[in-house]
C-alpha cells in the first residue's frame, strides 16, 4: 500500500477498535492511544537512577516507560495498579511521582525484589546501619586477628599488604 494511503497510527488505532468516539481531546481513551502514538523507544535514556538498578530482572523494562503511562493517565494520589509487578519498576516510578503504587506477582522472587526496591530509607537509618555494619566488621577482624594476620602475611602480594596497611 503507498505510503500516503496508510493513515497515521493514531488514527489506525480509532479504525481498528471502533474508538472514534472516544476521539475527544482529553479522554482517557484518547489520551492511551495518543501515549501509544508516540516513539516509546527509552534506550537512550539512563535507568541507573533511585533503585532501579539494585537487582537484575528478566524482562525488566526502563522506568521511562511505566512513568509516561503514570504522569499521562493519572493524577497525584491515584492509585497505580501493577498486577504483576516483576521488580518493581512501575510501583517506584508511581511512588516518585507521588502516586500510590500497588503491587503484586505470583512469583516470590519478584516479591522480595519489588520490596526492596520500593521500600523508603531514611538518611539516618542507612547512617544507623553503615555504623552497625562497621561495628560488626570491626569485632569480627578483633576476634579473628591472628589468622587474618597469617592470612595477610602468607597470600597476598605486596601491594595487597601495603593496602590493608593503610586502613588499618
Amino acid at each position: 500500500m503507498p505510503k500516503d494511503l496508510v493513515p497515521p497510527v493514531k488514527e489506525q488505532l480509532f479504525l481498528d477498535y471502533g474508538l472514534k468516539q472516544f476521539k475527544k481531546e482529553g479522554s482517557y481513551v484518547g489520551k492511551l492511544i495518543d501515549i501509544l502514538s508516540n516513539d516509546l523507544d527509552f534506550h537512550r535514556y539512563s535507568s541507573s537512577y533511585a533503585s532501579h538498578n539494585f537487582h537484575s530482572f528478566p524482562a525488566k523494562f526502563p522506568p521511562q516507560l511505566p512513568l509516561q503511562f503514570i504522569i499521562d493517565l493519572t493524577e497525584p494520589n491515584d492509585v497505580v495498579l501493577d498486577p504483576m509487578v516483576g521488580s518493581g519498576t512501575t510501583v517506584l516510578e508511581a511512588f516518585l511521582t507521588g502516586r500510590k503504587g500497588l503491587g503484586f506477582d505470583i512469583d516470590p522472587l519478584a516479591i522480595m525484589i519489588s520490596k526492596v526496591k520500593t521500600t523508603p530509607l531514611k538518611p539516618d537509618d542507612l547512617i544507623g546501619y553503615y555504623r552497625e555494619i562497621l561495628k560488626n566488621a570491626k569485632n569480627q577482624i578483633a576476634r579473628e586477628s591472628k589468622e587474618l594476620e597469617q592470612a595477610l602475611f602468607t597470600r597476598w602480594d605486596s601491594k595487597t599488604k601495603q593496602c590493608a596497611n593503610y586502613f588499618q
